[in-house]
């Protein structure tokens, strides 16, 4: 990486096919569109495994104290303690290291979610075997045995965790197809735009107004004219911005083009980038904009 990553660059990016919000693919200059190999793959699994391990060894300090078994469950933090650690750890690596394979906040935080819900997955199924553990001893009270439901709170806890890491396994089922699928799609533009970048008309344009308030939310559509073989051109584009950092009516933007019809907008890094002074008709417009 340089010295500052460049997605710290929070800088208004254009979109031509309506793109908004987490689905907008933000490729700094100078990135390149890396394999996606079993690297990645192992640490999202590193993070759901930490994470379970946190989540079981925490979970058990508490049910050694539910179940009577006293200052000796403080033990199991020597597991949940580095565990958490780790966990933290490996979040942060898929976090950083989501966003240089992907490229789009949405799809990333989708394999996150994926990532810790087969990790709480696996905490609960740890806690429901334990209690399940506990229910089946026959050596934990043995003057109990004779006694019908001896065990219906260790059972009746086995069922609740047992229950709990089954939805929670279900959610992460659910949630990995669209994580996958976002992955794929967020390449695709990637590459698309690394493409145009490279092999594309370049032409120069400027902004020529700005959004309308109405419209806004977090972005909004703006006319970019330009030049090209057939003479001036006026398309809209959706610029994704925040309130104030919007850029002013004449600010110089780079066309790329190609022989399909495809199209791709940037701001000309060529040139200091100006915002507009006022942006109190999009803090306060009700349709969910503004910073």
């Amino acid at each position: 990486m340089a010295e500052e990553w460049p997605w710290l660059k929070d800088r208004p990016v254009f979109t031509t096919h309506g793109e908004k919000h987490g689905n907008v693919t933000r490729v700094p200059h100078g990135a390149s569109l890396e394999p996606l190999g079993p690297a990645f793959v192992l640490l999202v699994a590193a993070l759901a495994v930490s994470t379970g391990l946190a989540v079981a060894g925490i979970g058990l300090v508490v049910a050694g104290f539910s179940d009577g078994l006293g200052p000796v469950s403080w033990w199991w933090l020597a597991l949940g303690g580095p565990a958490a650690g780790l966990a933290v750890f490996f979040l942060a690596g898929v976090y950083i290291r989501g966003m240089e394979l992907i490229m789009r906040e949405r799809p990333r935080a989708l394999v996150l979610l994926t990532g810790l819900f087969g990790g709480v997955a696996l905490g609960l199924a740890a806690l429901a075997a334990w209690w399940t553990w506990r229910a089946s001893d026959l050596r934990l009270a043995p003057e109990l045995i004779a006694y019908d439901g001896w065990n219906r709170g260790q059972v009746a806890n086995a069922t609740v965790f047992t229950t709990g890491a089954l939805a929670v396994a279900a959610a992460g089922a659910l949630v990995a197809p669209f994580a996958v699928r976002g992955v794929r799609r967020a390449r695709r533009d990637a590459a698309r735009i690394l493409r145009l970048r490279e092999t594309g008309v370049r032409r120069m344009g400027i902004v020529a107004a700005l959004p309308d308030p109405k419209g806004w939310d977090q972005g909004g559509d703006v006319p970019i004219r330009y030049q090209d073989d057939t003479g001036e051109r006026t398309i809209p584009v959706r610029v994704n911005t925040w309130a104030h950092q919007i850029p002013v009516p004449g600010t110089p933007v780079v066309v790329f083009t190609d022989g399909t019809g495809d199209l791709l907008v940037e701001l000309d890094p060529d040139h200091p980038l100006e915002y507009h002074p006022d942006n109190r008709p999009y803090e306060s417009d009700s349709s969910g904009g503004g910073t």
